[in-house]
């Protein structure tokens, strides 16, 4: 008889571990209500908080500005059409070490007094990356450092959190009574996010971009960092892509772009960052200024002319012009050459490489 109550309670205990309310609830009330153990609270209230991909974006930049940024750099690139890459940069307060692994669970923050409201709601519950960590699964701290900012990057699929489809345009923007900037229309994507949080603190200055644009928006922001530093102006941080600027091979700067700021580029998209190929981002802040009641601003408006100044290349200074050119003076050269030797030549190739020419003539034998 005892033998049988033990297998019972036995098989009772296995069916209860087995049932899902047994992590989910807490107490039975009866009559259909429960109460829900804490977790399982902070679980649903997660899949409330993010439901796309702008959520995501909202709480990975309100997090940066609450961290004391004075830049946020929001890299945004589709991946087979399916899944969102996203990688947030700052220059904030950053995150101590032995907090790292701690940073995607619930109710941690340093919000330790009060609570943040702004024009989004209330933040400052140590909520927002749990919340994100349970929703996109795929979201990494990529390094951070106290005085010098964090990185954060995530990998979304667009099935299960879904995004606007138009994530080109910027909102309409409209002077109210006061002459101050409000969103009137345009779609809820991720530019309107970032031109909302623009419009509410201006000091801080927000950038968006692929990942190659982000970089060569570092690369131009640490270069300038560098520059003053160098000659004697006050340093008052260095952030986590200062050491960008002293990168002058294709390669490295890969590797550093990856490694430590987790934005995946080419090596080829790397060595154009160098050549001032790719130039660097204005600012939403910028292009707000510049011309915010424009209807029809893009995310292409944000993208820089190339100017010389930029880089102290002085194979910039050649225009396509100069370089057509001394292409065909070169034929015409070579041409006479060519009847000496038996050889000929293909058109020359000239590339630009900051203060040389690499020209490329490919030749054949001559033939009679």
């Amino acid at each position: 008889m005892g033998q049988a109550n033990d297998d019972n309670d036995l098989l009772g205990f296995v069916r209860d571990l087995a049932d899902p309310a047994t992590f989910t609830v807490e107490e039975d009330l009866g009559h259909g209500y429960v109460r829900l153990r804490v977790t399982e609270a902070e679980r649903r209230q997660a899949l409330q908080d993010i439901r796309s991909v702008e959520d995501v974006v909202k709480e990975l930049v309100r997090n940066a500005r609450d961290a004391g940024a004075r830049h946020i750099l929001v890299s945004f690139q589709k991946e087979k059409g399916r899944w969102r890459n996203i990688c947030v940069l700052d220059d904030g307060g950053g995150i101590p070490p032995e907090l790292h692994h701690k940073i995607f669970e619930a109710r941690v923050t340093s919000k330790v007094r009060e609570v943040v409201t702004d024009h989004l709601g209330i933040h400052g519950r140590g909520m927002a990356l749990y919340s994100i960590k349970q929703v996109v699964g795929e979201v990494h701290l990529v390094g951070s450092e106290v005085g010098r900012g964090t990185a954060i990057r995530a990998r979304i699929d667009t099935r299960d959190v879904p995004e606007r489809k138009d994530q080109s345009t910027f909102p309409r923007l409209e002077a109210n009574e006061e002459g101050v900037l409000e969103v009137v229309g345009g779609p809820h994507n991720v530019p309107r996010v970032l031109t909302e949080f623009v419009l509410q603190d201006d000091e801080v200055e927000l950038y968006l971009g692929s990942n190659a644009e982000i970089l060569s928006t570092l690369y131009h922001l640490s270069s300038d960092l560098r520059k003053s530093w160098a000659g004697g102006g006050r340093l008052e941080g260095r952030p986590l892509w200062f050491e960008l600027g002293g990168i002058k091979e294709g390669k490295a700067l890969r590797n550093f772009a990856w490694e430590r700021l987790g934005l995946a580029v080419s090596e080829r998209n790397a060595f154009r960052v160098l050549e001032c190929e790719i130039p660097p981002l204005m600012s939403i802040n910028e292009l707000l200024r510049s011309g915010a009641e424009d209807p029809g601003l893009r995310r292409s408006d944000l993208h820089r002319p190339i100017r010389v100044e930029w880089s102290d290349q002085l194979a910039r200074r050649l225009t396509p012009q100069d370089l057509k050119l001394l292409s065909s003076r070169l034929s015409e050269v070579f041409q006479e050459i060519g009847e000496r030797c038996w050889l000929a030549a293909e058109h020359p190739v000239i590339k630009r490489r900051k203060d040389r020419l690499i020209i490329s003539l490919r030749l054949h034998e001559k033939e009679d």
